[in-house]
Order: structure tokens, then C-alpha cells, then sequence
């Protein structure tokens, strides 16, 4: 491991040295500057200063959207709220409360001793003694001091606030804050405005809730967790609607994941990205010798690299087929803990190789790693086939947003892995022991094919395929194909699905080119556009033939009637219930 001495001893934020902006010799102006400031000192301080063999290290999956609850608490490790606001302070007007801190250039040596005073009382008392005499005469609102002054910031509760003072520099002029949270109002106008509650519809707002609150969390990078984390995405989004421009920084001890929300660009959601210290897997740190070689490794034994990730948002659409898509992987770094260089050739979460090999160490019971099972089940082992089934109905939640957007060829691949487990007449006398557990799985995996299934027309309602336009014929042409592959399993998919579906119809017929072919008072005599014509009228009787047929197996669902198999050779098509 590189000595601690040495982390980030190159670096240099707008062509001056890390190590002479720690020494006060070039004041913090920049915004931009000081977001990278703050990510260094952060990672040093918060990662790689409490890092050693027995360091809790994140699993890779962790840091892939949506992000699960954190089940083991990590106390001795350190953890921080931060707010930076780009302008000064105006104490009184501020919308959330915390102790102020004062500049020296404002009360001389009494302002000194009052930031010493104010900070003290929110320190262990252990702590305090050597925190008067290490900082004794010392403005600890100056950032020169603030690396020296994370060894107290990082075990202090609630947040550290960062503003400009009257010269326009970056300070430390808060500590002590508490970020306001109305979680109630803003969960309700939320789902209202998603269409998911309806007012005085009390059983809707049951059903709906959970999903519209996981939503809510993962657009700011966070899950459904810990106050701290609840407390920064409602900020965030307070700080934008008050056209603020803001950082806010959090690291949770249970998480060991720096996350930052940016809302500098005044955008209506916040740039967000995370820090943490992950281990590659052996295969890939052997695909990558130039990492060792170049010295990104933290630990070349362990494999242990400090990656950074930085996702999109995605707005809401009800029509989409993975509709609860709020956030993507956009970028993946990895930082070198000595010059700060950006290494971006890994592909550590999107690998499908590797998701493919842990797919099968799952299957197989050999799998060594951790899930949230229904958000209340740690899940740390494959080894018996209940906590095998449980991991695999967790990983396909966990993961089902990858896989649906997968190529055929992958998908098919992954579930001839499941197939092979979930179907295996071995395990009969098994499954049936956990007959519901199965059937969960089951239900899990049919959920995901369906939706697979649907990508296809949705690309082809949005006129590509591939990063190839289509024209009028060859969209619908397609379209008609796939209602034809699919038309004996499309009757049995889920309601929902079987929604979005003839959603998607309506909209590929909406295009302005079938528009106007359906409004013309006689088939059209050029040749294309008569081809076009009767594709449409084929694909329109289709859709029809199939809706009845789905209402009627509904309706035979309803009465208890079993449901035969999908096609031959394939499971029998579990109960349309939402999983």
C-alpha cells in the first residue's frame, strides 16, 4: 500500500499544487477548483486514512443503480455531511440552521478562540484537549488547515458548511448543520406528479409508495437508508428550487461511499457522483497490467483501486418497459492515489463477461458475496438452494434493468444459466420443499423475458435500431414480425406489460407517416405506400386478436383456471401477478 504520506503529493487543481493550496499559499476562488480540492482531501481522509486488511472494501454491484440499504454498520469508520454554497453566508436569512464560524479578518484573536469554543462542544470529550492545543491560535476556517482538521470533522455529527467569504474566497464558515427534510410533502407532490397517487385513493397511495420513494432516492444516488442520506437529496432539491448553486457531499460509515450531489450548472437535478475503494476482480487486474504497472493499485495485493462513478438521471415515463430507471452509469474512473490521473478503460460494472461468470457462480452455489433480500435479509452465502433461490429472485431485481437491455445473444445466454438451475428436474423434490421461493424465482425470471421481449418495440417505436434510422416500411415491418414471433406468448404477459405493449402500439402507430395513411378515404395506390398500408392493417388485426386473447386468459386467471405453457418445451407462464 502506497504510505500515507505520499497520497495525491502530485496532484495540481488549476496548475497549483494540492500540497501548496494545504499550505494557504494560493487562496480557493474557483468553484470547481474547490469541488476537486474537497475530493482529494475527502479521499485521502475519509478512504484511504482508515484503510487496512480488515477495510470493509464495496463490492462493485453496490455502487450499480438501484442502490440497496446497507444492513452492517461500520462505526469506527468515518462519515460527514458537507454543504458548499457558491456566495457568502447571510446567517439570519439562511434556510437551515448551524454554528457559525468567523473569519480572523473579522474579530482577530476573539474570533479564533469563539470557532475553537463553537466546535468543541461537538467533539468527543476525549478529543478535545488535543484539539485546543493542535489548533490554538489557528483560523480554523482557513482550508490550509482543512485536511488537519478532518481527523475531527469526520467522527463530528450533522454537516460542515463552505462558503465565500467578503474577499470571495472559500471557507469553512459552519459546522453543526442540519439539512430541513419535509419528506412527507415532497413524497406526495412527487407521486402525484409521476401519476402514481391519486388524492383520497388510499389504496393506491399503499401500492405505489415504496416505488415512488425509491425513485425519489435514487435520482440524488442514494437508497431508501440512514437520515443523512434522506436529509441530502431533499436539500439538494431545496437548494434548486432556491436557484442555488451547491455541493453537497456525504459519506456514510455503513456505505464507505463518498457521494457528491453538484448543482453548480443550476440544473434541475444535481450532477451525482461516488467515491469508494473497490478490489477488481482477478481476471480483470490481469486484463489491465498497465494499472499495476503505473501504480493506480492503493493495495497491488488486494487489488484495490479508488473508483469513481458518475451517473445520469433519467426522467420519469410511464410508457417506458423499465420505467423505474432513474439513474445510469455514465462514467466510470479509476484515480491514482499519488498524481490524481484518470484511468477510464475499465468496465467494472457494466462487464457482461463478468456478470455472466457471477450468474453462474450463482447458480452453482459457489458465489462469494452479499444482497438484500426484500429489503430486510442479508443474504451472504449460495450454498444451501433457499438462499440460493432468495439470491437469485434479489439479483434479478437487483439487476434486471442490465439484462433487459441486453443483446439477444447475451440475454439468451443468461438464461440458459437460469434454465439450468430453476428447471432442473434434480432439484424437483428441493423446490418443492420451497415451493414459493421457486415459483418467486420463476415469476422473477418470466417478468425480466417479457420485458426483454418489449425492448424490441420500444426501439422501434423510437425509429432505431442500433444507431441505424429506420424508415416507415422497415419499422413496421419489424414490428409486424415481432407480434407474429410472439404471438403465443404475448397473450400471457403480465397485465402491466401486456399495458405497455399496446401503449407502444399506439404510439408507432401515431407516427406522422401511418397517421396519415390511416386517415386517407382509400388505400393509397403508390406501391410503398400500399405496402406500408397493408402492413398496418396486418399489424392493427394482429393487436386485436391478441387483446382478446389476453382478456380471456385474464379471465380464465380470475375463475382459477391453471394457464397452459407458454410454446413448447417452455415453463409453464406463472400467475399474471406484478412480482
Amino acid at each position: 500500500m502506497t504510505a500515507a504520506q505520499e497520497f495525491f503529493s502530485q496532484v495540481k487543481i488549476g496548475g497549483v499544487s494540492l500540497a501548496a493550496l494545504q499550505r494557504g499559499e494560493a487562496p480557493l476562488r474557483d468553484r470547481y477548483h474547490l469541488k476537486e480540492f474537497l475530493e482529494y482531501q475527502h479521499i485521502k481522509k475519509g478512504l484511504l486514512a482508515p484503510y487496512g486488511p480488515s477495510y470493509p472494501l464495496v463490492e462493485a454491484r453496490e455502487l450499480l443503480p438501484s442502490f440497496e440499504k446497507n444492513f452492517n454498520e461500520y462505526k469506527e469508520l468515518p462519515g460527514f455531511s458537507l454543504v458548499v454554497l457558491n456566495r457568502q453566508l447571510n446567517y439570519q436569512e439562511e434556510v437551515f440552521q448551524f454554528d457559525l464560524l468567523h473569519a480572523t479578518a473579522e474579530g482577530g484573536r476573539k474570533s479564533l478562540r469563539e470557532n475553537l469554543e463553537r466546535l468543541q462542544p461537538h467533539l468527543d470529550r476525549q478529543l478535545r484537549p488535543l484539539f485546543r492545543q493542535r489548533f490554538a491560535g489557528r483560523d480554523v476556517t482557513d482550508l490550509a488547515h482543512y485536511e488537519e482538521l478532518l481527523d475531527y470533522l469526520l467522527h463530528m455529527d450533522r454537516a460542515q458548511v463552505i462558503a465565500r467569504d467578503e474577499q470571495g474566497d472559500f471557507r469553512l464558515l459552519g459546522v453543526y448543520a442540519s439539512f430541513p427534510a419535509d419528506l412527507d410533502t415532497e413524497l406526495k407532490a412527487f407521486g402525484l406528479r409521476l401519476g402514481k397517487f391519486k388524492k383520497q385513493d388510499n389504496a393506491l397511495y399503499e401500492q405505489e409508495r415504496y416505488f415512488v420513494y425509491q425513485f425519489f432516492m435514487e435520482l440524488y444516488g442514494f437508497p431508501i437508508a440512514a437520515e443523512r442520506r434522506t436529509s441530502a437529496a431533499l436539500f439538494a432539491r431545496r437548494l434548486a428550487r432556491l436557484k442555488e448553486q451547491y455541493l453537497i457531499k456525504v459519506l456514510g460509515s455503513s456505505d464507505r461511499t463518498i457521494t457528491s450531489l453538484c448543482g453548480f450548472e443550476m440544473k434541475r437535478y444535481p450532477l451525482v457522483e461516488k467515491l469508494a475503494l473497490v478490489a477488481l476482480p482477478p481476471g480483470m487486474a490481469e486484463a489491465s497490467p498497465h494499472l499495476g504497472e503505473q501504480g493506480f493499485f492503493v493495495d497491488p495485493e488486494r487489488r484495490v483501486v479508488i473508483l469513481k462513478v458518475t451517473y445520469q438521471q433519467h426522467k420519469y415515463n410511464r410508457l417506458n418497459v423499465l420505467e423505474d430507471r432513474a439513474l445510469s452509469v455514465l462514467r466510470q474512473e479509476v484515480i491514482h492515489p499519488v498524481h490524481g490521473g484518470r484511468d477510464q478503460s475499465l468496465n467494472l460494472l457494466k462487464d457482461s463477461r463478468r456478470f455472466l461468470k457471477d450468474l453462474t457462480d450463482i447458480v452453482r452455489g459457489e458465489y462469494l458475496g452479499s444482497i438484500s433480500y426484500q429489503r430486510s435479509e442479508l443474504l451472504t452465502s449460495t450454498k444451501t438452494h433457499e438462499d440460493r433461490l432468495k439470491f437469485l429472485s434479489a439479483w434479478l431485481v437487483k439487476n434486471h434493468r442490465r439484462l433487459a437491455t441486453y443483446s439477444h445473444d447475451s440475454f439468451d445466454a443468461a438464461k440458459r444459466l437460469l434454465h439450468s438451475y430453476l428447471l432442473n428436474r434434480e432439484h424437483r423434490e428441493v423446490f418443492a420443499k420451497h415451493a414459493e421461493l421457486h415459483r418467486e424465482a420463476l415469476r422473477r425470471l418470466t417478468y425480466l423475458t417479457q420485458a426483454h421481449q418489449l425492448q424490441t418495440l420500444e426501439k422501434l417505436v423510437q425509429g432505431q435500431t442500433g444507431r441505424r434510422q429506420l424508415g416507415p416500411y422497415q419499422r413496421m415491418a419489424q414490428a409486424v414480425a415481432m407480434l407474429e414471433e410472439k404471438k403465443e406468448e404475448l397473450p400471457y404477459y403480465y397485465p402491466d406489460l401486456f399495458d405497455k405493449f399496446l401503449k407502444l402500439c399506439e404510439e408507432l402507430l401515431d407516427y406522422p407517416y401511418f397517421r396519415r395513411l390511416r386517415n386517407l378515404p382509400a388505400p393509397p395506390t403508390l406501391p410503398y405506400r400500399r405496402r406500408v398500408w397493408q402492413l398496418m392493417l396486418l399489424g392493427e388485426r394482429l393487436v386485436k386478436e391478441l387483446t382478446a386473447q389476453h382478456r380471456q386468459i385474464q379471465a380464465e386467471v380470475s375463475r382459477g383456471t391453471p394457464l397452459p405453457l407458454l410454446a413448447p418445451g417452455k415453463a409453464r407462464a406463472p400467475r399474471p401477478v406484478q412480482p
